[in-house]
């Protein structure tokens, strides 16, 4: 019978959240250099500080990583993000508030077991739990955030529309 390995475990929930984050739509839109129309410049300024904010968390996962001389996950982005390069940035942020909303399902899971694995304590089991758990208030925040400009970019439509 093997032993509990607490470092590995720990560096499991890491990679997960590293890959949930990288594969994300935002971070395609943020990758990929999508082009768009002039306007909207608070909406973009917007998406660009949560994409700062979500690769601060896979920086902070990835050095956790290095730290435990453990392997830094590969990612690649879904193949049907490819017919976005021609959507409207308000379109999209529907999109990217979705799958930030699924993200932070999956986020509450990784969190349940990042308590798990730091209840058995040992390597970054700590470290991990305690990122984990910011990475759920800081998509939290980020949702908020984005609704918020959802919802002005609805009023400015509307507000047009008359």
């Amino acid at each position: 019978m093997s032993a509990y390995d607490s470092r590995r475990a720990a560096g499991e929930v890491l990679t997960r959240l590293v890959r949930l984050i990288r594969q994300s739509p935002l971070m395609y839109l943020a990758d990929s250099g999508i082009w768009t129309y002039r306007g909207k410049e608070d909406l973009k300024l917007t998406l660009a500080d949560v994409v700062d904010e979500q690769r601060g968390i896979v920086d902070r996962a990835e050095a956790i990583l290095v730290a435990e001389q453990l392997e830094l996950p590969m990612t690649a982005f879904p193949l049907a993000f490819t017919g976005w390069h021609d959507a409207d940035l308000g379109f999209l942020l529907s999109r990217v508030i979705d799958d930030l909303v699924a993200q932070q399902a999956k986020i509450d899971s990784l969190l349940e077991e990042a308590d798990a694995v730091a209840a058995h304590g040992g390597g970054g089991a700590g470290r991990t739990a305690e990122l984990v758990r910011e990475a759920r208030a800081v998509v939290n925040i980020q949702i908020d955030t984005l609704r918020q400009q959802a919802s002005r970019l609805k009023s400015h439509a509307s507000a047009a529309a008359h």
